[in-house]
């Protein structure tokens, strides 16, 4: 029971009529009333699903296949990449409103780093080890996706810029890889009995040890030829400017082609009718005058 909500959990279609039969005899003794048309039925299941059906008091209950409980999105598979989906588009949302209502894009990496931390990652760690180790690989690309368009925003750059660089630039980490890290202490808040001293949760068994992030190898090895520096300047003109220099956004400026393309091997300058590498804009003797 959790406030005026009640659920029922059995192993078996048997085990759970008896026990809607006898919570209907209770309600039934003590003047409480049950509404059937708001009480749902789910079979938790793998492979061909059952054919069951389940009545309160004469009237046949509803199977539903997902069902939203207590902040959770639960689906007959025991899949909780909908429920990930879910909490990306509520990140999302509040990303967005405090990049509206904040001035983040003014304030150093640190503190915005902080703002995130505080309003948007409890979200993510809301139940994580339930649902962590139940997603599909999409439904990580897609939070990692989050976090990384929350920091190409505060730097200034498309959503598209590589995500490498995003996190070297930031000292970040993707975000599903930050919450592997946080799982063994994300039951920190419970106590058990002295009688389950000894037993491990079965959602914590198979759980990897998780390798520390490194993005250096996923770089493209153009980057290391790019201007040095020591910090993100706080100014977020000065920091975009800068950020375009280090992912060489300035390829289009001097490229002959006028359509978007990855691959810059045929590449010619429109100024000095030279190939076009990485930072032309150091090589171009149009652009140095």
């Amino acid at each position: 029971m959790y406030a005026d909500d009640l659920c029922i959990i059995a192993e078996s279609a048997e085990e759970l009529q008896a026990a809607i039969n006898c919570l209907n005899n209770y309600c039934s003794e003590n003047g409480l009333s049950i509404n059937a048309s708001k009480s749902k039925c789910m079979i938790f299941y793998r492979g061909r699903p059952p054919i069951c059906s389940f009545y309160l008091d004469g009237h046949e209950l509803e199977l539903v296949n997902n069902f939203n409980y207590l902040g959770f999105h639960l689906t007959t598979q025991l899949s909780f990449s909908s429920h990930l989906q879910n909490t990306v588009s509520k990140a999302n949302s509040r990303c967005g409103t405090l990049m509206s209502r904040l001035p983040l894009r003014d304030l150093p990496f640190e503190l915005v780093s902080s703002v995130y931390d505080c309003y948007v990652l409890p979200l993510f760690r809301y139940g994580l080890p339930l649902w962590l180790s139940s997603i599909s690989t999409t439904a990580k690309q897609s939070a990692n996706s989050s976090y990384t368009k929350f920091l190409k925003s505060y730097l200034g750059v498309p959503f598209h810029a590589n995500n490498a660089i995003t996190h070297f630039l930031t000292n970040t980490c993707p975000l599903l890889s930050r919450l592997e890290a946080l799982l063994p202490t994300s039951l920190g808040a419970f106590t058990f009995p002295s009688e389950l001293s000894g037993y491990q949760l079965s959602i914590l068994q198979h759980s990897p040890p998780s390798e520390p992030y490194n993005p250096i190898p996923l770089i493209p090895s153009f980057f290391w030829h790019s201007q040095i520096f020591h910090t993100l300047p706080t100014s977020a003109f000065h920091r975009k400017n800068l950020c375009r220099i280090l992912y060489d956004f300035d390829h289009n400026t001097f490229c002959s082609k006028e359509y978007f393309h990855v691959d810059i091997e045929d590449c010619i300058c429109t100024a000095c009718s030279e190939r076009v590498n990485h930072y032309h804009r150091y090589f171009c003797e149009h652009f140095s005058h």
